[in-house]
């Protein structure tokens, strides 16, 4: 019976913003109290809850949980060595895995570490191994690192502004994860780098240009060309 480890840090901070993000700011939890407050929320993590227990035999292994709904600035050094390390020893507690998704966000940023989350990938592949799979989903507000690339077997990008696709984007991550543990698929990643920025009406996925760009994303991963793909922009702000 497979166990996959599902854990989530999501915040995503202005640069701009005086008021540094602090770990108050955060909601955070744990084990299977924090994984049980996550059903019915329609997030990602409630998205990888459904998926999983319709699949056979998949044991959910809840790690740590911890989530800002709102933009803060950047997060002070003690607050993220605080947080980072109870995230890791959350990873780190839940044992023997077969699999791991995470739910991230790609904007986060520290005093003392500007890829928080390329440092958390990092780190859990020190702690689970090499050989384990990691999918990770991204918003599209996110940057997309090196570390983050070398650290994940894939990566899953929202495909809606306004956000409304939190759990299809971990579904999407977690058929990637099954498919890879399963030996069906071994992904490999490309970054392409654009010189845009977008920003107001123009990124309603709906209706902006930026939503052109998507449907074509949309196409590669419903055809035999690609198993994911988006476009992230970052904030013309942050």
């Amino acid at each position: 019976m497979p166990r996959i480890l599902v854990a989530e840090c999501i915040q995503e901070v202005s640069s701009f913003n005086p008021f540094p993000g602090r770990l108050t700011d955060i909601d955070c939890g744990v084990g299977h109290t924090w994984l049980d407050s996550k059903r019915g929320v329609n997030d990602e993590v409630d998205g990888a809850i459904e998926f999983f227990e319709r699949a056979d035999g998949v044991t959910i292994v809840p790690g740590m949980g911890a989530k800002c709904i709102t933009s803060s600035g950047v997060i002070a050094a003690e607050d993220w060595d605080a947080l980072s390390q109870q995230w890791l020893n959350a990873v780190s507690d839940a044992g023997d895995v077969d699999g791991v998704y995470f739910a991230l966000h790609g904007a986060m940023a520290a005093d003392n570490e500007l890829d928080p989350e390329g440092f958390l990938l990092q780190e859990a592949r020190k702690i689970l191994g090499e050989e384990i799979p990691i999918v990770t989903s991204l918003d599209l507000h996110g940057i997309l690192t090196d570390r983050m690339i070398q650290h994940n077997d894939a990566v899953v990008l929202y495909h809606t502004y306004p956000h409304v696709d939190h759990k299809s984007t971990a579904q999407r991550a977690c058929s990637i994860l099954l498919r890879r543990m399963a030996g069906e698929i071994n992904p490999v990643m490309a970054r392409v780098k654009i010189p845009a920025l977008v920003r107001g009406d123009e990124l309603i996925t709906e209706s902006g240009s930026f939503g052109e760009c998507i449907k074509l994303a949309k196409q590669i991963e419903e055809s035999d060309e690609g198993l994911a793909a988006g476009m992230l922009i970052g904030n013309p702000f942050t």
